[in-house]
């Protein structure tokens, strides 16, 4: 059961820190093959006044990097509302811990009798 629990948070953290940086995936590719891109890929190899360097290969790439992470978004927000809805008493066992209501020992007992007395500190003469 532990195995599993690990299992999937190790799995679900690989995938949060895997779409974090994306984008900068996308820049080191970017600066890795910018020779390439600049005179194959790119879209402005007729302008050259622009002096592009394939930052229009970049920008649309960035562009379809958001789609998919607005897609993405979007069919993982309906899944979890799915699934939320089904499985809620299929997690309780797995996540579930027991909570022990014990009382105290020191409430068992019975008070011995009402306290009557009042406490005064001592009073001390300095003369």
């Amino acid at each position: 059961m532990k195995f599993a629990r690990k299992y999937i948070a190790f799995l679900l953290l690989l995938g949060i820190t895997t779409n974090c940086f994306n984008q900068w995936l996308l820049f080191a590719a970017y600066s890795l093959n910018k020779s390439y891109i600049s005179t194959v890929l790119c879209t402005n190899l007729k302008k050259p006044e622009l002096h592009c360097e394939g930052k229009c290969f970049l920008d649309i790439k960035l562009k379809d990097l958001e789609n998919k992470k607005q897609q993405n978004q979007d069919t993982l927000k309906r899944m979890v509302e799915t699934f939320a809805l089904t499985s809620t008493n299929l997690l309780n066992p797995l996540f579930a811990t027991p909570i022990e209501k014990a009382t105290p020992p020191y409430l068992h007992q019975k008070p011995i009798g009402n306290v009557v007395a009042i406490f005064h500190p001592p009073k001390f003469s300095l003369i």
